[in-house]
């Protein structure tokens, strides 16, 4: 086994967290049934609370959730992105304050304030929907600045999530402040990002799950902090650029794990236990990586064919992987997953991976289906449950308007 890391380790993943493909074919109006069955359901279990049922895997018994990532303010934004596309859904973006305000009364999983834990997933769509309330935008301004400096150097809860709503707020606000704020967060993510002297790798350390650990998936790590700075390269020194693409390919390219023509990325830079895991979802792993970094074709680059190569071999994997069998979502599902095929059709225009992408999708919504007849009840959530699975399906049928919920679009 080849391997970037001097790690110990005989597995490049760990095929029991996978399911078998269906053997189903896609079926357009069957997708179409499968979102408008999604959006029935949500709309008849919202509770006069403005929230929907905790499901049994996102803590049951606990209060209700209210953030971005498994709570109200997740399925608002699912829903509101399904009517955009022409669904029969309801826009509850009116309960957004609610919403807010009992987040701040019991918080999900302890205060925040940023994107998919926090405050910000919340305010930022509430604004969207109504830019005349002034007490929202300066409730937002404050979270955004104080999450530009979070020691969470990663999506969730730090400066990387804040910057992507930073740039959809001013693509459709027009209003300058968000790009402020989007430079103060890139400028900390600057400054922070440090060389290992040993090993070349250019990573951030991040203070997140009661630890310290240098990541390099989508969620919390290299991968995903360097979307949110290129995605927004425009408003940042020119020669940035080139150091960024530079400082990714040489970190992935020593990171990396193959067995053959397989690849993938431990979860960490540590080597114990929990740093050498090897996942294969969106938040950590390949399916992330790929999503998140299918848009560097935008620059020149020395290493462009070794890292088209990376990118097409890794995607290559998560095919062969297949399914994740924790459900059809997006963080760490079939959707998420399925995710990084939409991303390399994005790139390459092969229709391949648009039939991979929506390969997955059919058996995403067995999953959801099943699922739904084990607990009698749907999972109302964004990022981990049936509303990510919705928006997937409907970038399945549309391909051509992908863009991540809870980060590209709200």
């Amino acid at each position: 086994m080849e391997s970037g890391k001097n790690i110990k380790t005989h597995r490049v993943y760990d095929p029991t967290r996978h399911e078998k493909m269906t053997d189903r074919a896609w079926q357009a109006d069957v997708a179409q049934d499968a979102v408008q069955l999604i959006v029935r359901d949500f709309e008849s279990a919202i509770s006069a609370s403005g929230s929907w049922p905790t499901h049994p895997l996102d803590d049951e018994g606990s209060s209700p959730k209210w953030a971005l990532y498994s709570g109200a303010a997740g399925a608002v934004v699912s829903l509101r992105i399904l009517k955009r596309a022409g669904y029969m859904a309801k826009d509850w973006s009116s309960i957004l304050r609610q919403i807010h305000s009992a987040y701040l009364l019991s918080p999900d999983y302890g205060y925040e304030t940023g994107l998919h834990l926090g405050e910000i997933g919340i305010l930022a769509p509430a604004y969207l929907a109504d830019p005349s309330d002034h007490s929202i935008f300066e409730r937002l301004v404050k979270c955004m600045k104080e999450t530009a400096h979070h020691q969470a150097r990663e999506i969730t809860s730090g400066g990387a999530g804040m910057m992507h709503a930073a740039l959809v707020l001013h693509e459709k606000t027009g209003e300058q402040i968000w790009i402020d704020l989007y430079r103060e967060a890139a400028y900390a993510l600057w400054e922070s990002w440090v060389e290992n002297r040993e090993t070349g790798e250019w990573l951030w350390t991040s203070k997140i799950f009661k630890g310290v650990r240098s990541y390099y998936g989508a969620c919390h790590g290299i991968a995903g902090n360097v979307q949110a700075l290129l995605k927004g390269i425009e408003f940042l020194p020119s020669e940035w650029a080139g150091t960024i693409v530079r400082r990714a390919i040489q970190t992935l390219r020593h990171s990396s794990v193959r067995q053959g023509a397989d690849i993938n990325w431990p979860l960490s830079a540590e080597t114990d236990a929990a740093g050498v895991k090897r996942l294969v979802q969106w938040c950590h792993g390949a399916p992330g990586i790929v999503n998140a970094l299918a848009n560097l074709e935008a620059f020149e680059h020395e290493e462009s064919s070794e890292f088209e190569s990376l990118l097409m071999d890794a995607g290559e994997f998560v095919w062969k992987a297949g399914p994740l069998a924790k459900g059809p979502g997006i963080c760490h599902g079939t959707a998420g997953n399925g995710y990084a095929f939409l991303a390399l059709y994005r790139r390459t225009g092969h229709a391949l991976w648009l039939e991979r992408a929506r390969k997955f999708a059919v058996h995403a919504i067995q999953q959801s289906n099943d699922a739904r007849k084990k607990y009698g009840r749907g999972r109302y959530t964004l990022w981990t449950g049936d509303g990510g699975l919705a928006v997937y399906l409907l970038h399945c049928l549309r391909p051509e308007i992908f863009a991540l919920p809870g980060l590209d679009e709200f």
